[in-house]
């Protein structure tokens, strides 16, 4: 993940199911989409704020944003609601400004020295990126002071999200709060932080990180050989307490059809699905200000700086009735979808992935549980080499053209393809939408994951000609 994504949609440069924008939060009704709302990176407003030789209160910056004035602070560095830029909501933040100096006052003068300032582009982001206290690594040493804070004092409670029972650290949770900053709700996934899959040989059996025999990938890149596959039911990404992912052989069908979409602003996933057609999700297209996401590329069957083949996107259909907002379930989430036309018939050189309505006696497969399926996407933490879950289950189809599935998707799988193998072929059943709440049966898991199935745009694909 380079950078950690927030969402299904994988944000530009080092953003899970994905990179993402945040989640389009994967937020599930308005009060979680107000918790776990959170900006792309805000243009730094402050660049110096850490360096004060003299403890004090903060300054009072401006109170310029939409949403000052409005009782609710929103600026992330203080653990906001990240909707207001650093320094535009100085009158809803005093308190919340207060409380940041008190504690930064705590620092010992020796780990504050080496925190340094804000000046790096991630900095104000709640993510910590300074790889010495356990970031990322996306900042320079010293560069990113205030995300930093609480790792670099071994963590703390400061979150006003703080025991909950929800973990809300940025990469490992929800994103709502500051890196360490939820100390008790993120400890059974601690571990996971900062972690990823990124080297091309992972999910090989063996672990070769630094240390191990053959030291192979970098340090943190090799996590399902190195640390198991095991993973806490309180972990957002890999649903079901256990990875079980695979790096799928793109020279070869269904996975040479399926192509990471790079925007402007992040990337997705997307599926050849005619000759000159390529199916994803909606809220990947959705760009600024209402307009439409820039696409800079189609590159199918990705893997590192390879492919199979890459074309441009021309024109687009996005599903009208489409909203960033999350229905309850079977309450109208099965708009979140795309279909997209190609300056050339890149399909009919490397194959495509026809789509398949369910029929009532795939209803009644699904109901009955045996209903299998396959996913591949670009995942957050799998970097340029893409991942895939084979032979998981769609649990439940609702009404609406949405469903919830059990394939392993986080950050950047936002569009995959979720296909089933019918009479010898692999078809497209549904595109991958978000993280949803968790529903039955499993509702000791964090979340769900929904997709919006051919259902829902099935008129659409006739009206393309991709579907009989």
């Amino acid at each position: 993940m380079g950078h950690g994504p927030r969402t299904l949609r994988a944000t530009a440069a080092p953003r899970v199911f994905a990179g993402g924008r945040p989640l389009i939060l994967m937020a599930v009704g308005l009060a979680m989409f107000m918790k776990t709302f959170r900006n792309t990176r805000f243009p730094l407003i402050l660049t110096a704020l850490l360096l004060a030789a003299v403890p004090g209160a903060v300054l009072a910056q401006a109170n310029t944003c939409r949403w000052a004035n409005d009782n609710e602070c929103d600026e992330s560095r203080f653990g906001g609601t990240g909707a207001c830029e650093s320094g535009t909501d100085a009158n809803d933040c005093r308190a919340e400004a207060a409380s940041w100096q008190r504690l930064m006052d705590a620092v010992p003068a020796e780990i504050r020295a080496q925190l340094g300032n804000d000046t790096c582009r991630w900095a104000n982001d709640r993510e910590c990126d300074d790889i010495r206290f356990g970031g990322t690594g996306a900042c320079e040493n010293g560069t990113d002071a205030s995300d930093c804070r609480a790792l670099a004092i071994g963590s703390d409670d400061s979150c006003r999200w703080a025991n909950d029972g929800e973990c809300d650290d940025p990469g490992i949770g929800t994103g709502a709060c500051i890196s360490g900053t939820d100390r008790t709700d993120c400890a059974p996934v601690a571990m996971m932080r900062n972690r990823s899959n990124n080297c091309e040989t992972s999910f090989n059996g063996i672990c070769e990180e630094p240390g191990s025999a053959r030291a192979t990938c970098r340090a943190f890149t090799d996590t399902a050989d190195c640390i198991g596959r095991d993973r806490p039911v309180v972990l957002r990404d890999h649903y079901f307490g256990h990875d079980d992912r695979v790096h799928p052989d793109v020279t070869q069908m269904p996975w040479r059809a399926v192509g990471l979409l790079t925007l402007e602003d992040g990337s997705c996933t997307a599926t050849l699905i005619a000759p000159r057609l390529i199916a994803t999700a909606a809220h990947c297209m959705q760009g600024e200000n209402g307009q439409l996401a820039k696409v800079i590329s189609f590159r199918a069957g990705a893997y590192g700086d390879t492919e199979q083949g890459i074309a441009h996107v021309v024109s687009s259909v996005v599903a009208p009735d489409y909203s960033p907002q999350s229905a309850a379930p079977n309450g109208g989430n099965g708009d979140d979808w795309a279909i997209l036309t190609l300056d050339r018939d890149l399909g009919d050189e490397i194959g495509y992935v026809r789509p398949y309505v369910f029929n009532k006696d795939d209803l009644t497969e699904i109901r009955n549980g045996t209903y299998l399926v396959s996913q591949m996407g670009y995942s957050w933490d799998t970097g340029r080499f893409p991942s895939g879950h084979m032979d998981c289950q769609i649990l439940t189809a609702y009404r609406d053209g949405s469903m919830i599935h059990t394939c392993d998707t986080t950050q950047g799988d936002s569009g995959s393809p979720i296909m089933h193998l019918r009479d010898g072929e692999w078809r497209l059943v549904a595109v991958d939408s978000q993280f949803f709440d968790a529903q039955p049966p499993f509702p000791q898991m964090s979340s769900s994951h929904l997709a919006v199935d051919t259902r829902a745009f099935a008129e659409a694909l006739r009206r393309a000609g991709a579907l009989d």
